[in-house]
């Protein structure tokens, strides 16, 4: 087995509520190792694909915060439920900058039984690798 650097940021949890008038509102926590914890919100209509989207904005949102001395910035820019091979993956797209630096990622995640902790991980999964280059 290969030595890998560690996760420069690490999952810790993903609710999802619904505080009524057909709303739901995304809570992301997320860790900086050496750093401490970081969470983001976001707030949007209630159907699903509305719910899977908000999640994704928390994620990025949390990322921004942990690195914002850094000057890191992510917004997410879609957020897709695709089967495929029998079961649920969740894709995202998001745009991070940093440093100068602009890129478009792309993040996936498998749904398992909770679409919304696979929304928040495929966030990660992309700007791991964006924020670890560099």
């Amino acid at each position: 087995m290969t030595d890998r650097p560690p996760r420069t940021i690490r999952f810790v949890r993903a609710e999802l509520d619904n505080p009524g008038d057909d709303r739901c509102r995304a809570v992301v926590q997320i860790e900086r190792p050496d750093t401490g914890l970081f969470s983001g919100t976001a707030e949007g209509p209630n159907g699903p694909g509305d719910q899977l989207r908000a999640v994704a904005r928390a994620a990025g949102d949390a990322v921004t915060e942990a690195f914002k001395g850094d000057g890191v910035s992510v917004r997410v820019r879609g957020v897709l439920p695709v089967e495929a091979f029998g079961q649920t993956v969740v894709v995202v797209s998001v745009a991070a900058s940093a440093k100068g630096r602009n890129q478009t990622l792309l993040g996936v995640c498998d749904g398992g039984t909770d679409t919304s902790r696979a929304a928040a991980l495929a966030v990660l999964n992309a700007t791991n690798r964006f924020i670890g280059s560099g």
